[in-house]
Order: C-alpha cells, then sequence, then structure tokens
C-alpha cells in the first residue's frame, strides 16, 4: 500500500516544480501562469483556457528568434542587438482558440534563486522587464512588451 501511495504524491510534488531548462531558464509550473500573466507595468496575453507543458526545444525557437526582434523594438532603440544572456527568463505555456503559445517572462540577472520557483513581477523597472509571446504553430513572436523604454 505504501507504494502505491508514493508514486501519487511524488507526482503531484513533480507538478508543482519548475523545469530548468539551461542557465539562467525555467519552465514555471501550469500553475503559476495566472500569477506570471498578472504584470503590473505592461500588458500581457490572455491566459485562454488550458495551459501546456512547454519544452527546451520550444524555448530555444523563441531564443533564436528574439534577439532580432528586441533590437528593431522602439523601447531597445539604440541598444544594439541584445544578449539574451542579460535576463533571466521564466516560461509558461498556454492554449488559446486550440492554439499553443509559449509565453517568457525576461528580468535582469537576480542573485537569488527564488525566481526559479514563482513568477518574477516587477512594476516599472523599463526595458529591462518585458514579455513575449511565441506562437507554436507559426513559428513567430505575437506580443512583446516592455515595462518601459531605454
Amino acid at each position: 500500500m505504501v507504494r502505491l501511495l508514493a508514486l501519487p504524491i511524488f507526482a503531484l510534488l513533480a507538478s508543482c516544480a519548475s523545469a530548468s531548462v539551461g542557465e539562467g531558464r525555467v519552465i514555471l509550473p501550469a500553475s503559476a501562469a495566472a500569477a506570471m500573466l498578472n504584470q503590473c507595468s505592461r500588458p500581457a496575453p490572455d491566459a485562454g483556457e488550458a495551459t501546456w507543458q512547454p519544452s527546451q526545444n520550444n524555448i530555444d525557437r523563441l531564443e533564436a528568434i528574439l534577439p532580432e526582434a528586441l533590437a528593431v523594438a522602439p523601447e531597445m532603440r539604440g541598444t544594439g542587438t541584445p544578449n539574451l544572456k542579460k535576463w533571466e527568463r521564466q516560461y509558461v505555456g498556454l492554449v488559446r482558440d486550440g492554439r499553443r503559445f509559449l509565453y517568457g517572462n525576461f528580468f535582469p540577472a537576480q542573485p537569488q534563486d527564488s525566481w526559479r520557483n514563482a513568477p518574477m513581477i516587477v512594476c516599472d523597472g523599463g526595458a529591462d522587464f518585458f514579455g513575449v509571446e511565441f506562437d507554436i504553430g507559426a513559428g513567430r513572436i505575437s506580443h512583446i512588451a516592455f515595462n518601459g523604454s531605454a
């Protein structure tokens, strides 16, 4: 009987944990999506009707095209092509109208690791704090919003 109870408890605990996908990047659990979309200084996309678990490959696809998109964003004007390693990144998967989206929350590197387990929400902060939505099926960025300008 102990074996049968241990497996569900382990599964429940695992579903609450974030998954590290490389230096400076985590996938937060689905339970964190609503909090991550509750930004105070920038618009965030709608949550939609469900969540899904992104993979490292999904994140790599977004991050491959993000520097170019940031370089032309008015909020980043004059800062050159950004290096994504400047930011810590949190990700959640969203489903709207049957389409999968990856939402990333970007903020400057932090001295503590608490950001690995809970959404980082910062009011103000300028262009160093921003969110990005990536349409998985279309392979394109569908939304970028900054907390302010550079």
